[in-house]
């Protein structure tokens, strides 16, 4: 009887940090996975989880911009109060005057090969009549770019189930309001995205 192998299970942004990395570099974010996974990974803590939280009820509850003003004047923790009113503006800015619906968000797997990726947007709204399930950016850094967003929005669009019709993906810059809406599906995508998780798990099991 043939011996089944374990499936290596890490997060969407693990996996965006080792594929978007040099390859020297891609070694070192494999490396602090594995060692995560052998120590047992602790969770630190998020400073951004207040403001995730924030949108969310935004949103479901019907609540206007200004919600995420108070939740600035709220902050006393210095982490906090340093990045949160640069994503208060960026998302604002992004909300517009748009007409925006909320929708309970899905949830999905991207499976390559032997590496299992949970998929789960923190927001989904219909956006002026496009219903579109969103991945929050809120990193301050510049490693964002349109290229790069289409590596999630791809693996987004695979592994999220239709849940409502037409149903499109993007990534929000939070901080700059810029929404990357999904890019074509094409076969060089699909192709580029295989071959990296079949160099994650080989680095992985290697290491």
């Amino acid at each position: 009887m043939s011996k089944t192998v374990a499936l290596v299970k890490i997060s969407l942004t693990q996996f965006f940090n080792f594929a978007t990395k040099p390859p020297e570099q891609q070694l070192t974010v494999v490396r602090t996975i594995r060692k995560q996974h052998e120590d047992g990974y602790s969770v630190p803590p998020d400073c951004y989880k207040q403001f995730r939280e924030a949108v969310v009820r935004l949103h479901r509850t019907g609540k206007t911009k200004e919600f995420l003003d108070q939740l600035v004047k709220r902050q006393t923790e210095p982490t906090r109060m340093k990045h949160y009113p640069d994503l208060a503006r960026g998302y604002k800015k992004f909300m517009g005057r748009k007409i925006l619906d909320w929708f309970e968000p899905p949830t999905g797997i991207w499976v390559c090969e032997d590496l299992q990726i949970k998929i789960r947007p923190e927001v989904c709204l219909v956006i002026d009549g496009t219903p579109t399930a969103i991945k929050l950016w809120l990193n301050n850094d510049d490693s964002l770019n349109k290229r790069r967003a289409e590596i999630i929005t791809h693996m987004m669009a695979t592994a999220l189930p239709s849940t409502e019709d037409g149903l499109t993906t993007a990534v929000l810059d939070v901080r700059k309001g810029k929404l990357y809406r999904q890019g074509k599906s094409d076969k060089e995508q699909t192709a580029l995205l295989r071959s990296q998780s079949k160099s994650f798990v080989s680095l992985y099991r290697e290491l």
